[in-house]
C-alpha cells in the first residue's frame, strides 16, 4: 500500500542521437512541490530548446481542483512548451506499481522531425456512441443487446454508427502522414471515431492513449483534458514524427473458466450461437463448475482470438439466457469462425516480468487489488485508470480497409490489470 509522505522520487530520461526523450515524476503531496521537482528536472536534463517542445502531463486525482487548473499553464511557461496530458487514478512509478502523485513525459524534437499538439472534441463531428453518467458506468453496448431485434433486422454491425468526424487543421495541415509514427494522447471514453479516423489518415504510426479519469465530484468536469484550454471532453494529443515503435499489451491475473469455443454465429458484438450450443447457456455451465472458488472480481471477460492468432479481450458486459446471446464491452464487430475463451479474474498476484533502463510509456487499467505495469524502468511514465486506455499497432500500407472487425484498427481496452506499454528508445 502507498503512503503519501515528503520523500520525492524523480526519474530522467536521456539524450539519443535522433530525439530527446525526458521523464520526470514525484510523489511529493503537494502539486505546487510535485510540478517544480519535475520541471527542474527536466531543465538539468534537457540540453538543447526547441519551438516544438511538448510536455505531456498526468496528474493524480488526488491533489486540489485549484492546484490542477493551474497546471498546465504553469509547465508552459516554465518551459516554453505546449502541453497537454490529463487527470488519472494513479501515475504509474518506476517499480510499475501506481502511486498518487505526478509524471511527465517531455520531448524535444530533431530538426527533421516534428511533434504535432492536437484536440479533436464534439464541435469535429465526433459522435457520442457511448453514454455518460455520473456515479455510473452506463454502457451503451449493453443497451444495444437488450434490443434483441437489431440481431435479426438493420444493418449488418450492431455496433457501428456512421462517422462524420473532421480531423483539426492541425493534423490535416501535416503534409506527408506516413511521416508521423506515434499519436499518443488523453481522452474520454468517446475514442472510437476519433480511433477510426486516425488510423485512415496516419496508418503508419502507432496509436497510444489513456482515458482520463472522471473528474465531475473533483471539478464539476466530466473529465479535466489539458492542453492550451482545459477540456471537459474529446481527445487531446501529440502526433509525433520521430521513430517506428510497437506497443506490448498484456492482460495479468485472468484465468479461463471455460474451454476455447469456435464462434458459429454472431451479430455485431453479440455472440448468439458457439459451437457445443448457445452462448449464454455454454458460460453459465462454466461458471457452475467454478462455485467455491475464490475470486477477486466476479465480473466475466471474453478472450477473442482470429484464425491467424490475434486476439483481444472484453468484458462481458451482458447476457440473455432466453435468447442464448452474450454481449462484450466492444463497438466493433465479431466474425464466425473466430475462437472465444471466458475468463474471470484470480487471486494470484503478478510480479514485474522485464525491465529496462530506457524511456518508456505504460497505461494501465485500474483494478480493486491494484495494478502493477509488467514492463519496468527506471524512466518510468505512465498512469492507470478504470477507464482503460487504446492502442493501435503501425501498419506497412497506406490504405487500410476498415471492415469494422475487432481485429482490425486500433482497440479499446477496460479489462482491469490489462496494460500496455511502448518503448521510446
Amino acid at each position: 500500500m502507498f503512503t503519501i509522505s515528503r520523500r520525492i522520487s524523480v526519474l530522467a530520461g536521456h539524450l539519443s542521437r535522433r530525439r530527446l526523450w525526458i521523464t520526470a515524476s514525484s510523489t511529493d503531496p503537494s502539486l505546487s512541490a510535485a510540478t517544480t521537482q519535475c520541471i527542474n528536472t527536466i531543465r538539468t536534463t534537457l540540453s538543447r530548446t526547441s519551438t516544438s517542445n511538448t510536455c505531456f502531463v498526468l496528474v493524480s486525482q488526488t491533489y486540489s481542483a485549484a492546484d490542477i487548473e493551474n497546471i498546465s499553464d504553469t509547465v508552459t511557461r516554465q518551459l516554453d512548451c505546449r502541453v497537454c496530458g490529463t487527470v488519472v487514478d494513479h501515475i504509474i512509478s518506476s517499480s510499475g506499481s501506481n502511486v498518487a502523485g505526478v509524471s511527465m513525459l517531455f520531448h524535444s524534437p530533431e530538426p527533421n522531425e516534428s511533434s504535432v499538439p492536437f484536440y479533436v472534441g464534439d464541435e469535429h463531428g465526433r459522435q457520442r456512441l457511448r453514454e455518460v453518467a455520473v456515479g455510473r458506468w452506463h454502457n451503451h453496448v449493453t443497451d444495444r443487446f437488450k434490443q434483441h431485434t437489431q440481431w435479426t433486422h438493420g444493418p449488418i454491425s450492431a455496433t457501428r454508427a456512421s462517422s462524420h468526424i473532421q480531423l483539426p487543421q492541425e493534423l490535416t495541415s501535416i503534409a506527408d502522414p506516413s511521416s508521423v509514427s506515434l499519436i499518443l494522447f488523453a481522452s474520454d471514453k468517446e475514442t472510437r471515431q476519433v480511433l477510426d479516423i486516425l488510423d485512415s489518415q496516419f496508418p503508419r504510426a502507432a496509436k497510444l492513449g489513456i482515458v482520463g479519469s472522471q473528474t465531475p465530484f473533483l471539478n464539476g468536469r466530466d473529465y479535466t483534458l489539458l492542453g492550451p484550454n482545459i477540456h471537459t471532453n474529446g481527445v487531446v494529443g501529440v502526433a509525433f514524427s520521430t521513430h517506428t515503435c510497437v506497443p506490448r499489451v498484456a492482460h495479468t491475473g485472468l484465468e479461463a473458466v471455460s474451454n476455447v469455443l469456435r464462434i458459429e454465429r454472431c451479430k455485431g458484438n453479440v455472440v448468439l450461437e458457439l459451437e457445443q450450443g448457445d452462448a449464454a447457456h455454454l458460460l453459465i455451465a462454466a461458471l457452475r463448475k467454478q462455485r467455491g472458488t475464490e475470486r477477486v472480481d466476479s465480473r466475466l471477460f471474453a478472450r477473442v482470438t482470429s484464425a491467424q492468432g490475434e486476439s483481444r479481450v472484453f468484458q462481458v458486459t451482458g447476457g440473455n439466457p432466453a435468447k442464448g446471446g452474450i454481449a462484450l464491452d466492444t463497438l466493433r464487430d465479431l466474425s464466425p469462425g473466430q475462437n472465444i475463451q471466458f475468463m474471470m479474474q484470480s487471486a494470484s498476484e503478478h510480479s514485474a516480468i522485464t525491465t529496462s533502463h530506457n524511456p518508456r510509456v505504460c497505461f494501465g487499467v485500474s483494478s480493486d487489488h491494484g495494478f502493477t505495469c509488467p514492463e519496468v524502468t527506471t524512466q518510468m511514465f505512465g498512469g492507470a485508470t478504470e477507464g482503460g486506455f487504446s492502442y493501435g499497432m503501425p501498419q506497412p500500407h497506406e490504405t487500410q480497409t476498415d471492415c469494422g472487425s475487432v481485429f482490425t484498427g486500433s482497440t479499446e481496452c477496460a479489462v482491469p490489470g490489462s496494460s500496455v506499454t511502448l518503448d521510446l528508445d
